[in-house]
């Protein structure tokens, strides 16, 4: 459910606007920034049609108006999850267990689970309380639970390398993958037996949704992408505040509206954005928008195109005229509200529904003579680094599950020792099996509910970092 889905004020959207673009420096001449800083059209590698593939494509403003493309969706509805931060182990998390610290200290958690190691957890009764990559080496019969080590060891080797480990990193490209692709959110926890039959292993959803983050994290398809990441820590900026370093000018407008009107609005597909403009890299899955424009002249904002199309020749201050398209004769500003799954700190239960946020957007798009949007340059400080997806159809999967294909297992008797057998190859290289994820997926979606489910907890949304 969406906890907030109306158009960003536009009052607001004026006044930011207004105080963002009244802050700027007068104009230098137009020839000082020419020969170092690119116009404001796409540079080549920030090309939205690579999420179109060959499907239809609307490019002029007046076209995507007709097709009450201020506004869209996706069929899907991406769900919220978390990013399974490396500093509390990714999959190692013991959610689950009110032992486990949850510190944003890496070195604090990973001490926590050299003291109760998983088979001390084990042989005390608490499989329920391990973590999901635990409960995985446990299903499949490796006692030396290597996912689990594969899990601590990234936060590790970073630590001994840097002395610490950066909170935000961890496998949001892995949920934002599996979720916007239309990997569906599990429901309810799956209880199985391991692959000797002597254990009873509860799967919960977010283990689950765990399995499948990681499952797309490191065994996706090759993706398709759109602009360049920003590396800078801290962003060198001409006076007119716009990034010197062009990999930090993020995607192009054009670039990200024609995107989200043809991608969302017009197929009703999602794709994944960077939200971060800065060196921090926050993925999260488009799940809808709302735009309105406003004039790049008088900054009144407006539902009218006609109304809030400007000339060029009319933009007497324009503090972007140097880096404006050659081809530019009009220049609308647009407001647009984006709307996405939260990142959620995982907890034991059925979620009770989606979790949504949203970021607003400021900017404005160059059209030539013909309508056709060519370029434009960002007014807001939020803005997308660079999109992503992968092309239709795509599946995440290794190796080793081409080679149990036929193998089946009904959830009901223990895991074939087949399976295990190749999902013990696949961890040793850091891997789970999609044949596993999938089973417990699809069986989190089917089952009715068991008298002695966990009673459900609402999720947590983890805030957006400014």
């Amino acid at each position: 459910m969406i906890s907030r889905y109306c158009l960003y004020p536009l009052g607001l959207a004026v006044i930011t606007v207004f105080l963002f673009t009244a802050n700027l420096e007068a104009r230098p001449p137009a020839d000082s920034f020419m020969q170092v800083r690119p116009f404001s059209a796409p540079t080549v590698e920030d090309n939205f049609l690579v999420f179109l593939e060959n499907l239809t494509t609307v490019t002029n403003i007046y076209q995507l108006e007709a097709h009450g493309l201020n506004q869209g969706r996706s069929a899907f509805e991406p769900w919220a999850g978390s990013y399974w931060p490396i500093h509390q182990g990714i999959l190692g998390l013991r959610y689950a267990d009110s032992a486990f610290p949850k510190s944003k200290s890496f070195i604090e958690n990973y001490s926590a689970v050299q003291s109760r190691p998983s088979n001390f957890m084990i042989e005390n009764g608490e499989i329920n309380k391990l973590s999901p990559s635990e409960k995985y080496d446990l299903l499949i019969g490796d006692r030396n639970f290597t996912l689990t080590h594969h899990m601590w060891n990234k936060g590790l080797t970073g630590f001994q390398t840097d002395g610490f480990v950066a909170t935000w990193t961890g496998i949001c490209h892995g949920w934002s993958a599996a979720t916007h692709m239309g990997v569906p959110s599990s429901e309810k926890s799956v209880t199985v037996k391991d692959v000797t039959g002597n254990f009873k292993i509860s799967f919960y959803p977010q283990d689950i949704k765990g399995l499948q983050s990681f499952l797309w994290a490191n065994s996706a398809p090759t993706s398709v992408r759109s602009g360049d990441r920003c590396r800078q820590s801290v962003i060198d900026r001409d006076p007119f505040l716009r990034p010197i370093d062009p990999t930090c000018l993020d995607s192009n407008p054009m670039s990200w509206h024609l995107a989200v009107t043809n991608k969302v609005g017009l197929h009703q597909s999602s794709f994944v954005m960077d939200s971060s403009a800065g060196t921090e890299v926050w993925n999260y899955p488009v799940m809808s928008y709302d735009s309105s424009y406003f004039n790049p002249r008088t900054f009144i904002s407006s539902h009218s195109l006609l109304a809030s199309m400007e000339s060029v020749e009319n933009l007497k201050t324009d503090k972007y005229a140097s880096f404006r398209h050659p081809s530019t004769k009009y220049v609308v500003g647009v407001a647009m509200d984006v709307f996405h799954p939260a990142l959620v700190s995982p907890r034991v239960g059925t979620s009770q529904g989606n979790v949504i946020q949203y970021k607003s957007f400021i900017y404005d798009l160059e059209l030539d003579e013909n309508y056709m949007i060519i370029g434009g340059e960002w007014y807001s400080k939020e803005r997308p680094d660079f999109l992503w997806s992968f092309p239709a159809g795509s599946q995440a999967g290794n190796s080793e599950d081409s080679l149990i294909e036929d193998v089946e297992w009904d959830l009901n008797s223990a895991l074939p020792e087949a399976i295990a057998d190749k999902a013990r190859m696949a961890t040793g290289r850091g891997k789970v099996l999609r044949k596993i994820a999938n089973a417990l997926l699809a069986a989190s979606i089917s089952i009715p509910e068991s008298d002695d489910e966990v009673t459900p907890e609402e999720p947590i949304a983890i805030p957006t970092p400014e």
